[in-house]
């Protein structure tokens, strides 16, 4: 008797373990260098992005553009938000200590090819853009580089 109620107790607690998991969490797959690209005046343009840990560097098309700083997920919001904040940029004065709002989505491509959308406002913006259309958002469509 004692042996059975240990072993249905201890298959509720795999049950429960199993159903606790949630969806996979974006923070690793999220790792890397990323390849830019957004249309400009109706041309293609490219910018670089990599993500270390909690740490981001940005460099965009034009060389006076780029950032450097830290990042945070909030993926219980939705849409996904990215929230970066620059500790260092070519005119620190100018962009230096704001923070980035962005809506992000990750896409898993064929043969583990991998999408990264981002939507964002301008530096110090305190507002998250409305959606990832939102047309007054700069949207760039990263692959892995």
């Amino acid at each position: 008797m004692k042996n059975i109620f240990v072993t249905v107790i201890g298959l509720g607690m795999l049950l429960l373990a199993g159903c606790a998991t949630g969806p996979a969490s974006d923070a690793t797959p999220i790792q890397g260098t990323w390849k830019g690209q957004e249309v400009r005046n109706g041309q293609a343009v490219f910018s670089y992005l990599t993500l270390a840990g909690n740490e981001f560097e940005f460099r965009g098309p034009d060389r006076t553009e780029w950032y450097r700083g830290t990042y945070t997920l909030n993926e219980s919001a939705q849409p996904k938000q990215f929230i970066a904040v620059i500790n260092l940029a070519p005119l620190a004065q100018s962009a230096a200590g704001k923070t980035i709002n962005a809506l992000y989505e990750l896409i898993s491509g064929p043969q583990g090819q991998a999408t990264l959308v981002l939507t964002e406002n301008a530096p110090g913006d305190p507002h998250m853009p409305a959606s990832s259309t939102d047309r007054h958002a700069r949207q760039i469509v990263f692959t892995r580089d």
